[in-house]
C-alpha cells in the first residue's frame, strides 16, 4: 500500500507501507521527492513503491502473521477474489488478525490455531467457519509460496456449526402466497413468480435482462447476478457458481413478463434521453426486468426490505425472501421430480449441495420407498 502528501513548495513525501513486524509495530519506508503537482507525484510514487518492493528481501523467518497477510491480499485475494468475497473477508480478518498478528508466521502451530477456536467457541464468537475458510486460505499460500513448510491448518477440525432449520413453503402454503400477492405492483408480482417458480437466488433474479429472456421457448437464461459492495457498488457479475444454466418457466407466467416488458418499453420511449440503463462487466448496456423508471437497478437489500415489509401485512408464515428458493426446490422434489434435474435447475456445481441442502425432502422420499413392502409384510 503506498500514499503520499505534499509538503509544499513542490516537495512531495512518499510512503510505502510493508505491514507490521512481530511486535505489531508499522513497517513503513519513506522518500521526499520533487515534483510538478499530484500527476507526478503519483507517477514518482508508482516506481518508488516497485523500488521498495523488489529491495524488501523477504525472511520467512521474520515474517509476521499481519505482514504475511498484507502479502496474501497483494498477491492472491486482490486478483483472484471477487469484490464481494473480498469485502466478507476482510471483515473476517479485522477479527482473526489480533489474536496472530505478533507471531511469526513460520512459529504458528495447529495447536495455535486449535486454541484460538477453542476460545472463540467460549466467548460464544461467530462466524467460525468464516474465520476457518480465511485462516485455511492464508496457510494454503504460505505453504504453496513456500514461506513455511507444513500447512498447520490440516490438522484443524473444521468448526461444525448448530444446523439451521430450513424454512420453506409447502404446495398449499405457496398456493396462498400466490393469492396473497395481487394486491402488489405487477413488479412485485412477478419478482416472487419468478423466485418460486425458478428456485432463482436474489441476485439472479436482479440480474435477468431481456437479452437473455427467451418468450417464444418460455424460458430464461441465468448468467448474471446483481451484486453490491462498498468497494465497487452495483454490479452485474456472472452466476454464483459461474454456472450458466437455462430455466423453464410455464406460458402463463412468460405473457404476464411480456406484457411488464412491453409497459417496460413504453415507459422507457416517455423518458426519451433521461434513460441511463445499467452495462454489464463487458461494458455492454442490458435492459434489466427489476428497475426503476431510468433503468437503474435497485440495490439487493432493496428486495429484502421490500419483502420484510409483505411478510408484516400478511398471515402467512414468516420466512425469508431467499426461503422462496427453499419453498422452490421442496416442491420440486416432493412432486418425483429427479434430484439431478434440481441440481440443474438451482444452479449447484455439484449435486452433493444439493442432497446436503434438502435432505428433508430425501428422508421423506426414504419413507415412501419402505410404504412400498407394506403389502408384502
Amino acid at each position: 500500500m503506498a500514499s503520499y502528501k505534499d509538503m509544499g513548495n513542490g516537495k512531495f513525501k512518499l510512503y510505502v507501507e510493508l505491514g507490521y513486524d512481530a511486535k505489531g509495530k508499522r513497517i513503513r519506508r519513506t522518500k521526499t521527492v520533487a515534483a510538478t503537482g499530484p500527476r507526478q507525484a503519483a507517477k514518482l510514487l508508482s516506481a518508488y513503491e516497485v523500488e521498495v518492493y523488489n529491495s524488501v528481501h523477504i525472511d520467512p523467518a521474520k515474517l509476521s502473521f499481519g505482514e504475511f497477510v498484507d502479502r496474501w491480499r497483494e498477491n492472491y485475494a486482490t486478483t483472484n477474489l471477487s469484490a464481494s468475497t473480498r469485502e466478507v473477508y476482510e471483515d473476517i480478518l479485522k477479527h482473526v488478525t489480533p489474536y496472530f498478528e505478533s507471531k511469526y508466521i513460520k512459529d504458528i502451530s495447529t495447536f495455535h490455531i486449535v486454541q484460538y477456536f477453542t476460545k472463540e467457541k467460549k466467548e460464544g464468537r461467530g462466524s467460525l467457519e468464516k474465520k476457518y475458510n480465511v485462516l485455511m486460505s492464508l496457510f494454503k499460500y504460505a505453504t504453496e509460496w513456500k514461506v513455511i513448510s507444513e500447512n498447520p491448518m490440516l490438522e484443524v477440525e473444521k468448526p461444525k456449526m448448530p444446523k439451521t432449520k430450513l424454512e420453506f413453503y409447502d404446495k398449499d402454503e405457496i398456493s396462498q402466497l400466490f393469492k396473497e400477492i395481487h394486491s402488489l405492483e405487477s413488479r412485485h408480482q412477478l419478482m416472487i413468480k419468478l423466485t418460486v417458480v425458478g428456485g432463482l437466488r436474489r441476485g439472479e433474479l436482479l440480474g435477468i435482462a431481456y437479452d437473455q429472456v427467451d418468450f417464444a421457448k418460455n424460458q430464461i437464461h441465468i448468467k448474471r447476478s446483481l451484486q453490491y459492495t462498498k468497494s465497487e457498488g452495483l454490479k452485474l457479475k456472472g452466476t454464483k457458481t459461474e454456472d450458466e444454466r437455462t430455466v423453464s418457466f410455464p406460458e402463463s407466467l412468460m405473457k404476464e413478463l411480456h406484457r411488464y416488458y412491453i409497459r417496460q418499453l413504453n415507459a422507457r420511449m416517455e423518458v426519451g434521453k433521461l434513460w441511463k440503463g445499467f452495462k454489464d462487466i463487458h461494458e455492454e448496456e442490458v435492459m434489466l426486468f427489476v428497475c426503476n423508471e431510468y433503468g437503474v437497478p435497485f440495490q439487493p437489500n432493496a428486495v429484502t426490505r421490500f419483502w420484510g415489509r409483505f411478510m408484516d401485512r400478511t398471515e402467512l408464515k414468516r420466512i425469508r425472501f431467499q426461503d422462496l428458493r427453499h419453498s422452490s426446490a421442496s416442491l420440486i422434489l416432493s412432486e418425483g421430480v429427479n434430484m439431478k434435474v434440481l441440481q440443474k435447475r438451482l444452479g449447484h456445481r455439484n449435486i452433493k449441495t444439493t442432497l446436503n441442502i434438502y435432505s428433508h425432502i430425501t428422508e421423506k422420499d426414504d419413507e415412501k420407498a419402505s410404504d412400498v413392502f407394506n403389502d408384502l409384510l
